[in-house]
């Protein structure tokens, strides 16, 4: 059974994230484990040198189980109202662990062989609109799969999957097991691709016939469909395909020096802004692992 985990600091962001992700679990066959990941708090630069009560310790992390078990209720619970099938039942499961978020979600993730990490995302601070966290970012940096859920976003079975591609080999992997994601919804992947005014016309037909050649070889789903866009830069013709092309939820390759990249960890992370209003999957490069 594939299994799809979420990071949860239990505010509401995090928790409409495990909601997303236990319908999509219903859609895809797959269980749900929430982690919750605790930190004692430091409150000077000394603490962090002091050694902590161990009864310190044993009530931060009673709490946050107590808080883990009420929050796999709560899923548990919207789950049956929306669910009404006979003898069916989520599999919601909890776990409370110490440490830094990224490496234990990372951990987690590979040790408990998970298929996909479904993260919220926090509303953009009204002072710098950024969108992605640091946390999310690291996450996202640790090369796993993450899809990335907008605050207050509800789920809706995917209907159509838009991939965002610079039509490089290594995508055709990760598109393979998007296909394999995206076949229990029959949703349609579109690949998508931009251009500038200035790029040479057959340079960029070659281009898309010899990928799109390799995807014809390589990727067995038949809802695989193409859209060529000519516009100014990558960032615009995001800002097209998601508020024109009817997406429910955009991929993209986190690629070292790709435009997705400079997104994510540079001044360009403003720009993300027009493109969180919808699902967002990371993908790392050659993914193979279904998702």
């Amino acid at each position: 059974m594939k299994k799809i985990l979420v990071p949860v600091d239990f505010s509401a962001t995090a928790e409409n994230a495990a909601d997303y992700a236990t319908d999509l679990a219903h859609g895809i066959g797959a269980r749900v484990e929430l982690l919750n990941v605790f930190q004692v708090p430091e409150f000077s630069p000394v603490a962090a040198s002091l050694v902590w009560p161990i009864e310190e310790y044993q009530l931060i992390e009673d709490d946050a189980k107590k808080a883990l078990e009420k929050l796999v209720e709560r899923v548990e619970e919207k789950y049956k109202k929306a669910h009404h099938e006979f003898g069916f039942k989520a599999e919601v499961f909890g776990r409370s662990v110490r440490g830094e978020v990224e490496q234990e979600v990372y951990k987690y993730f590979t040790e408990g062989k998970m298929n996909l990490v479904v993260a919220g995302l926090n509303p953009a601070d009204k002072f710098t609109k950024i969108l992605i966290g640091s946390v999310a970012r690291k996450i996202i940096g640790q090369e796993i799969p993450v899809l990335l859920i907008p605050a207050g976003y509800r789920f809706k079975k995917p209907k159509k999957i838009a991939f965002a591609t610079d039509f490089s080999h290594s995508d055709i992997p990760v598109l393979c097991a998007l296909a394999e994601f995206a076949k229990p919804f029959d949703a349609d992947i579109l690949i998508m691709h931009t251009e500038d005014s200035i790029s040479n016309p057959i340079d960029a037909k070659q281009n898309t016939e010899d990928f799109l050649n390799r995807v014809a070889d390589r990727v067995n789903y038949r809802h695989i469909y193409h859209r060529h866009l000519n516009s100014k830069g990558v960032r615009e013709g995001l800002d097209w395909i998601v508020e024109n092309g009817q997406i429910d939820i955009l991929a993209m390759v986190h690629r070292k020096h790709s435009f997705f990249y400079r997104l994510l960890n540079g001044s360009h992370t403003l720009n993300l802004s027009n493109h969180i209003q919808i699902p967002l999957l990371t993908l790392p490069p050659e993914h193979k692992i279904p998702m």
